[in-house]
């Protein structure tokens, strides 16, 4: 679950970087909650590209963020946001 979520927050950062392919595929499979099997129906392939794709888009994601760390950076300032509001 907390992988999926910092899945998400990579997706929601980074998500023009990926092939529109790739952001179909993860926005089914995340937003609408579909299944790879019901993924693979609607686009014509087999549940196993679905799962190849979504783990390429993983891959991809995280190494965005290894080299930009724009998501930690928000997360960093959130943290430091909140802090202050508490003063």
């Amino acid at each position: 679950m907390k992988d999926d979520l910092n899945f998400l927050a990579l997706f929601d950062a980074y998500a023009p970087l990926l092939t529109q392919r790739q952001r179909e595929i993860t926005d089914l499979y995340f937003t609408y909650d579909l299944s790879l099997g019901e993924i693979a129906e609607q686009k014509g392939v087999s549940r196993q590209s679905v799962s190849d794709c979504l783990a390429k888009s993983r891959k991809q994601l995280e190494a965005y963020e290894e080299k930009l760390g724009f998501v930690r950076l928000v997360k960093e300032l959130q943290t430091e946001l909140d802090a202050l509001k508490k003063v």
